[in-house]
């Protein structure tokens, strides 16, 4: 069979491609040659596989431009890919640093608004502890503390300690939240000051409401002694407490609030301690007559008394109700023997009667301190101490004062 099918396909080529005779005349002479069937077939496929490498050759180097275009076109791709994620990552990095940046700025700006908070709280201690030393008693809040301030992303510069209001052991690790925590803490040692001021300055305000004076009169009256002098310089809140007061309105209208308490307060403490609050008589002893109008013990018609007679016995010790300068020291008149104590604020007080004077004119006395002892002399009719209080000038009911006294001393 495989013998038929190459006959079959050997004569096919025979009738295809015959053997031929090219003939060729030069100079007289003919030559031919011959072309056999096997030599035309092998030159036809010779030239079939020339004619397909060719083809081959053409299209694999058509192809493999437009691969190359498309390899480039790619790599462009990627190229602009790559440069647009470098300038993304750049961005990134930028905003990042700007965020670091804008952190460390803002808890650097925490932290020394802290410190200046700090000292202004020191600084009010301060002040009340000057006015009275005893409106304020210092807050273990105030004790000297320290904090680590730890390096973080936010504050990569490792930071020196602070002093702080608290110890580190009852505060986290981030030190954002160590400033917020400090910083309540202040809000609360200020808080805890101004309920204080407010608490002592209203109780104060209530036990002189007892007088029937006005306080701000009596205040002021205080306020204008003699024998003052310097240049005037009132107090400049903001120069008292520092720059913390710059801080925000807020907090510096809360400060100078607690002050100007404070101020007040003091100076209500002071009238209660300056002022004739004070028993007249050092021992046991009794009211016989009251202040305003009542029947004279001699002639039985109404009369204005001016001040108060209270009973004891003979030479019962008779003491300064409030600290003050002697301004009179003798006899006069119905009064008999007498010693007036100017206390300041506008007030004086009055002690007749007495048997025996224990001070003289020009002395400076203490609240409680003897000034002389009961007697009867003058206009009277028995033993008995004649006490008056005198405020700008009027004659004001004693009564007022003692009462208010019960609280003050």
């Amino acid at each position: 069979m495989f013998e038929g099918v190459k006959e079959a396909i050997w004569g096919t080529a025979q009738r295809w491609f015959p053997d031929r005779q090219i003939y060729h005349r030069s100079d007289g002479q003919v030559r031919y040659f011959a072309i056999s069937t096997t030599l035309q077939v092998s030159a036809l496929f010779a030239a079939t596989v020339l004619a397909g490498w060719l083809c081959f050759t053409t299209v694999s180097v058509a192809f493999h431009g437009r691969a190359i275009a498309a390899k480039e076109t790619q790599i462009e791709e990627e190229r602009v890919q790559a440069s647009r994620l470098i300038a993304e990552a750049q961005a990134s990095e930028a905003t990042a640093i700007s965020l670091v940046e804008s952190q460390s700025a803002e808890f650097d700006r925490t932290a020394v608004e802290f410190q200046l908070r700090h000292e202004t709280l020191r600084q009010l201690v301060e002040f009340a502890e000057q006015l009275s030393g005893s409106i304020m008693e210092p807050s273990p809040e105030l004790d000297d503390g320290r904090v680590l301030m730890a390096a973080t992303p936010a504050d990569p510069t490792p930071r020196q300690a602070r002093d702080s209001l608290v110890s580190l052991a009852s505060l986290s690790e981030d030190p954002e939240d160590q400033i917020d925590y400090l910083m309540g803490e202040q809000d609360l040692v200020l808080a805890q000051a101004e309920d204080a001021t407010e608490t002592r300055l209203e109780n104060l305000r209530a036990v002189l409401r007892l007088t029937g004076l006005n306080i701000e009169d009596v205040v002021a009256s205080g306020r204008d002694t003699d024998e003052q002098g310097g240049p005037y310089e009132p107090i400049v809140m903001d120069a008292s407490f520092g720059p913390g007061l710059e801080l925000n309105h807020q907090f510096s209208s809360r400060i100078n609030r607690i002050a100007a308490r404070m101020l007040e307060v003091n100076e209500l403490e002071r009238f209660s301690m300056e002022g004739p609050f004070g028993e007249p008589i050092a021992v046991p002893h009794r009211r016989t007559s009251g202040f305003g109008v009542r029947l004279d013990p001699f002639n039985g018609r109404p009369t204005q008394h001016r001040g108060m007679d209270f009973g004891a016995y003979p030479r019962a010790p008779i003491v300064a109700t409030g600290p003050g300068e002697v301004v009179y020291a003798g006899w006069r008149g119905g009064y008999g023997r007498t010693v007036e104590i100017d206390h300041g604020y506008g007030f004086r007080t009055r002690y007749a009667h007495l048997h025996e004077i224990a001070v003289r004119r020009g002395d400076t006395v203490e609240r409680g301190q003897q000034i002389g002892g009961m007697g009867s002399t003058g206009r009277s009719t028995a033993t008995h101490l004649h006490y008056e209080i005198w405020f700008n000038g009027s004659a004001i009911d004693p009564d007022r004062l003692l009462r208010a006294g019960r609280y003050v001393q």
